[in-house]
């Protein structure tokens, strides 16, 4: 009999005996629609004569998308980064590169006026996320991850994630990051600890996981995946069981903070001091929980703007499913589309404090 255990796998099985065949084995190969949903983020030098920016580049993003409880076609987007890249392009114009369907880049138009911050971000207790609403561009050729590709703590804890398990991250190499496309670059690496207390990092200490990965400065902000084997097992003739570990689907760890850099005469010291100007990776990248960033994508003020939202899309659609059951307009002015004003009012009206947001 022949059990195929993957496309990657068969085991021939005999009485008393069994005999695997492994194929071409994938673990480094990435699906290229991963490709499409990573973002560059930069800051504006200049812009030419169409209106298009160009500048610098600092950091990374990708998107994330939320479906509607009340309509199962609606989906809210996300761009998703780190705090820190977007902290050290405060007060300065920036503009997000994507790859559009023609071929090239083009910038991110429809998007929302906020970075968002996660609600328990504070001096004490650093969560270094940030997301920022995406409207629908049919220019854009991207790809966005749900929240059942998300590891949970349940996953760690029931061993689904375990340490070992493969991950990479993918996102920008500053000295190429590509000129007539975004061309990501693709670091891989294992699960290193699952840390019980939070790790030190320069901003302060932070919930993460580690992992072995070389991470880099245009790294920051990008997707960590991890790809869980999936374990079979058969049953032998003499009552023992075969196991045999087949390709699991990717999962989204989390999102790269960075790496510790010490000055090389420090490496062997109890106590770590940052010197990003001198010195050495250690080769150990620190990862923000993806329940992290959907902390941030669910908390009250982004809830409101999505049933906002919802509500706008009923009273503009009324045979979408689940627009019967929307409240009614109670004046005419609720009655008009839902222009970029009414968007940032109610922005106003859902945000936290100011030192929430950027």
């Amino acid at each position: 009999m022949t059990v195929g255990i993957s496309q990657f796998n068969t085991v021939t099985l005999s009485p008393g005996k069994f005999h695997v065949e492994r194929g071409y084995d994938p673990t480094v190969r990435v699906p290229d629609n991963i490709f499409k949903g990573i973002a560059f983020i930069g800051e504006v030098a200049g812009r030419d004569t169409s209106g298009r920016a160009h500048g610098d580049l600092y950091g990374t993003g990708f998107f994330v998308q939320v479906a509607s409880p009340r309509f199962p076609h609606l989906r809210f987007a996300y761009i998703v980064t780190a705090k820190h890249v977007i902290a050290d392009l405060k007060d300065r114009e920036i503009y997000i590169l994507v790859n559009d369907t023609e071929g090239g880049v083009t910038q991110l138009a429809r998007i929302g006026p906020t970075w968002w911050l996660h609600p328990d971000d504070s001096p004490t207790s650093y969560i270094d996320v940030a997301v920022r609403q995406v409207g629908f561009q049919n220019n854009v050729d991207l790809f966005a991850v749900t929240e059942k590709d998300f590891i949970t703590k349940e996953a760690i804890k029931t061993g689904y994630v375990a340490l070992g398990d493969e991950v990479f991250m993918t996102g920008l190499f500053s000295p190429a990051p590509g000129t007539k496309r975004n061309m990501p670059i693709i670091r891989h690496g294992n699960v290193a600890m699952f840390p019980e207390d939070q790790i030190q990092t320069e901003f302060g200490f932070a919930d993460a996981y580690l992992v072995e990965a070389r991470s880099i400065g245009g790294l920051s902000g990008s997707p960590v995946f991890v790809r869980p084997p999936l374990r079979y097992g058969i049953e032998m003739p003499e009552g023992s069981t075969a196991y045999f570990d087949a390709i699991g689907k990717f999962g989204l760890l989390g999102l790269m903070h960075g790496h510790w850099d010490i000055k090389e005469s420090k490496i062997n010291d109890p106590q770590i001091e940052h010197d990003q100007k001198r010195g050495v990776n250690l080769g150990i990248g620190i990862v923000i929980p993806a329940t992290k960033i959907l902390e941030t994508i669910n908390q009250t003020g982004l809830a409101v703007l999505r049933k906002l939202g919802e509500e706008n899309m009923a009273r503009q659609n009324k045979s979408v499913p689940g627009a019967d059951s929307i409240r009614k307009p109670e004046s005419d002015a609720e009655k008009a589309t839902f222009t970029k004003e009414d968007f940032e009012a109610a922005l106003r009206q859902a945000s936290r404090k100011k030192s929430d947001q950027i």
